[in-house]
């Protein structure tokens, strides 16, 4: 029953989803937006149980004095911090808004830079002009980057003066994101749609079982 009750439930609503989708009729709509209303009231289930799972994730750590062990208070500090306060005052405390904007959004920026360097190295690894794949990927990459910065037209123009291409690396720019890069975009796109939907029919026949733990 642990598995048959989720998989008949899952066969059940995603088939009634996917009428709907292809029904215009005012009785499948309701029955939409019924089940829209059932997920925004699920939702806050699955939070509490993304919490669990965050707590028992670093109560685990802790026991276990797994390495960097030790961050796993600051988690709960902040966590705990956040909800006495949040939570009876609403979003809009003082208190919590300053938390929000002098710890959370400075911390977000120092993420986000701290990333700009792995993207760097990996981007200096996969220029390196070895390959003609890697060159015509180099090249790409420098007309792009010279085209997003204000001196990249004054390069272009100086270097490409006596060229037909002297038209501003901005305008390269953009007729490689216009031509090119969509093109590719759209193919990864449709690529992805057909996978999400075969995906989606292996996990609504019962075929594609891992979500319910793994085996049968």
């Amino acid at each position: 029953m642990k598995r048959q009750v989720p998989l008949a439930l899952c066969f059940l609503f995603g088939f009634v989803i996917i009428l709907t989708q292809f029904s215009p009729h005012t009785f499948s709509q309701s029955i939409y937006e019924e089940v829209n209303s059932w997920a925004l009231i699920i939702s806050p289930f699955a939070l509490v149980l993304a919490i669990v799972t965050l707590v028992q994730t670093h109560v685990t750590r802790i026991r276990r004095r797994t390495e960097h062990w030790q961050y796993s208070f600051v988690v709960f500090a902040g966590l705990i911090t956040m909800v006495v306060i949040g939570v009876p005052s609403g979003p809009q405390d003082s208190v919590f808004e300053w938390l929000y904007t002098n710890v959370q959004v400075p911390m977000d920026a120092t993420m986000f830079s701290l990333l700009a360097f792995f993207i760097a190295s990996a981007a200096y690894r996969a220029f390196r002009a070895r390959t003609f794949e890697a060159t015509l990927l180099l090249v790409t990459a420098l007309i792009v980057m010279m085209g997003n910065v204000p001196v990249g037209d004054l390069i272009w123009n100086t270097v490409m003066s006596q060229t037909p291409w002297a038209d501003g690396a901005s305008n390269a720019r953009q007729w490689i994101l216009d031509n090119p890069n969509l093109s590719s975009r759209r193919g990864i796109i449709l690529g992805v749609s057909l996978g999400v939907i075969s995906q989606s029919i292996r996990i609504i026949l019962g075929i594609e079982r891992s979500y319910l733990g793994g085996g049968d």
